[in-house]
């Protein structure tokens, strides 16, 4: 439910500046409540993520600010403006859209993510880097991950997009040796961290901060911090490319704000000038922006309206001639669901105006190739988060599996690389322990094959077992790994792969030290298994539905699924492994599809390179290049010209690095960098 409610009407003129405040109230207010309020209103904040706030207060405090209120558990968000729609509502997050004015919206979503156990604790006391990166991985990236995935259809968008809150974490751009995974994730889902931007020349640790250092958040009260740990972990963040620009950014406390100041948190504000798309006589700038493809099955269409629009007749189909109107909006959006999968769809935005009706262009999108969901994981970051998919991957018994976890690099001689190329890896230890292991939640995967569970699926491991080959459990269906619970895939000792209930390949397939890739694909509707190995079938098996072999759905609340443990803790059925890449899909690929992916890759199984981003700078004797994006190694290139048959030239050496510098030679010319495919 959202309340408020519009009085009159909104301006007509659009906002150029907001406000955005994150601001962790301490516990329904802290110290004092109006005080809170007064944070609010003295600062001239339009819209506000709050944190430790539970419905009853945030409606009160928007009462007193005459603000609209999106109520929630523990972060709501408060606005100056109307809020119209609550497109989020994950574990730890919420997410609210605001009419700014006519035709003008923005997006705010809030969170806050569980407060222990505190990493800047487990550095202070003695822990190691990777202790605590794998630890945050477990505690607080699977509810991050869920929120950025809810976020990542907004910001493609030309409407802005805030994210604010408690992260419970510093950022790694205040840590000169620190990666700490939610700040990390944030970046790279592309958004900017405000504070930081602003404050680039701010000191980073070690050594550790004092309480009243620029930026700190935790926490202005020692009283509250008899450690003496201080940090910054409450953030404003914000879409990049979409017209935002922060001009200033502050923590708030008794300094510069109301005193006493009622919270154990500082909060942070930032003021963003917001340069307006131009806009033209008919709709433009949609999202899906034109001919996109792998569009979701229940897409959100956004569009900029045209000038002296008054409302919108939206047509929708499948080809091109769009004679049928899907609706007449008011709204510069409109929400569908369920589209056929691998199908193109046309639409067009036909603006009513006082001089008579615009008629906008024809744009089309191609929704996903397939219905299913794809899970894919490849330890790009050093952590769990998923590459591909909204599933979840997390350390089975938190913290023990964790420490046990190491993430790396091949270094082409203690570990191959794969084909020639270094890769990311997760390294999982001989598990000794039945609640040990990684949990798999498949967030989007209902049952099918007609039962009640996941009956059509396929699993793609690329993996490579040290010397000695053991037994080796790839998965168990059975995700609490009870005592007694064999697991359901297993690499032998004699080198086949298998389980007795649907049968054995060959032996002698799998050789220590050697990359391969896995796949175990399930028809459990048609009563088949087939298991491939560098894209090659090696066993073909029968298994029943709603059987062993079955695989937990959303139906239920997850975990869904164990990899590499079983509930046997001899020692006798489990093995070291090095893991680079795992996919789940909840359908059943064909021998062909599989027998296209063929052997491991460095890049992963279907996750390719990010697109290269080039900046290019100027002075009067150098020419800068840097860039974001794409797998090294990277050729920089060079053209005198872009005509048809242009001559490319590599300038230097191939490099890993992302940024080169050349001396300007007074021909000018077009740079461009060339990455990796795999």
């Amino acid at each position: 439910m959202l309340l408020g409610a519009f009085v009159g009407s909104l301006g007509a003129a659009p906002v150029t500046q907001l406000k955005v405040l994150s601001f962790n109230i301490w516990v329904q207010g802290g110290l004092s409540l109006s005080n809170c309020i007064e944070v609010i209103r003295t600062t001239g904040a339009d819209v506000v993520g709050l944190q430790e706030c539970n419905q009853a207060t945030a409606q009160a405090i928007a009462t007193n600010l005459g603000f609209y209120v999106l109520p929630a558990a523990d972060c709501p968000i408060v606005s100056r403006y109307p809020i119209t729609a609550s497109p989020i509502n994950t574990t730890r997050g919420v997410g609210a859209t605001i009419q700014l004015s006519p035709g003008q919206r923005a997006h705010l979503f809030n969170c806050h993510l569980v407060p222990f156990p505190y990493g800047p604790y487990d550095l202070h006391n003695g822990q190691s880097v990777a202790y605590v990166t794998n630890q945050e991985n477990s505690v607080r990236m699977p509810a991050l991950n869920q929120l950025l995935n809810s976020i990542s259809p907004f910001l493609p968008s030309f409407e802005p997009c805030f994210l604010v809150g408690d992260f419970n974490a510093p950022s790694h751009l205040d840590y000169a040796n620190v990666p700490w995974p939610p700040s990390v994730a944030c970046i790279g889902a592309g958004l900017g961290d405000s504070y930081r931007t602003l404050h680039s020349t701010n000191r980073t640790f070690p050594a550790p901060f004092a309480y009243n250092e620029p930026g700190i958040t935790w926490t202005p009260k020692t009283n509250q911090e008899p450690d003496g740990v201080f940090d910054r972990i409450d953030f404003v963040y914000y879409s990049l490319g979409d017209g935002l620009a922060p001009t200033n950014s502050i923590e708030l406390d008794e300094r510069n704000s109301v005193n006493p100041w009622p919270s154990d948190h500082r909060a942070v504000l930032t003021t963003f000038l917001i340069a307006l798309p131009a806009q033209v006589s008919k709709a433009s700038l949609p999202t899906p922006l034109n001919l996109a493809t792998n569009v979701s099955q229940n897409p959100l269409l956004i569009w900029l309206p045209g000038s002296n629009a008054t409302s919108h007749a939206v047509y929708f189909g499948t080809t091109n001639n769009l004679g049928s109107l899907l609706t007449n909006t008011v709204a510069n959006s409109v929400a569908l669901t369920n589209l056929s999968a691998n199908t193109t769809y046309y639409w067009r935005v036909n603006e009513a105006t006082p001089g008579g009706t615009v008629v906008g262009d024809v744009w089309s999108f191609t929704t996903k190739a397939i219905s299913s969901a794809v899970y894919e994981w490849d330890f790009a970051n050093s952590n769990l988060a998923a590459a591909l998919g909204n599933g979840g991957l997390a350390y089975a018994d938190g913290a023990t599996t964790s420490n046990l976890t190491v993430f790396g690099t091949t270094d082409g001689t203690t570990i191959p690389h794969i084909g020639g190329k270094p890769s990311k890896y997760l390294r999982a230890p001989a598990f000794n322990g039945i609640t040990n292991g990684y949990a798999v939640t498949l967030t989007d995967s209902p049952p099918n094959g007609g039962g009640g569970y996941l009956n059509q699926y396929t699993m793609i491991f690329d993996v490579l077992l040290p010397s000695p080959i053991n037994w080796f459990p790839f998965f168990n269906t059975s995700p609490s790994n009870a005592t007694g619970n064999d697991a359901d895939f297993y690499v032998a000792p004699d080198g086949s792969i298998g389980i007795a209930a649907i049968g054995y390949s060959a032996i002698g397939l799998i050789a220590a030290n050697t990359w391969y890739r896995v796949a175990f694909a399930a028809d459990l509707a048609a009563g088949t298994v087939t298991y491939y190995l560098n894209g090659a079938p090696v066993c073909t098996g029968n298994a029943g539905i709603d059987g062993r072999h079955s695989v937990y759905s959303n139906a239920e609340p997850g975990p869904h699924l164990r990899l590499f443990n079983e509930g046997d803790s001899s020692g006798i059925y489990t093995h070291v492994v090095y893991l680079s890449s795992f996919l789940f899909t909840d359908r059943t690929m064909s021998g062909a599809e599989i027998a296209a992916l063929g052997g491991p890759k460095a890049r992963g199984i279907l996750v390719t390179a990010p697109p290269i981003n080039l900046h290019v700078g100027l002075d009067a004797t150098n020419v800068y290049l840097n860039w974001s994006g794409g797998q090294g190694p990277f050729q920089v290139q060079q053209a005198l010209s872009l005509t048809n048959g242009a001559v490319w030239q590599n300038m230097g050496a191939s490099t890993s690095d992302t940024n080169s510098i050349f001396a300007r030679d007074g021909q000018g010319g077009f740079f461009r960098v060339v990455g990796q495919t795999q």
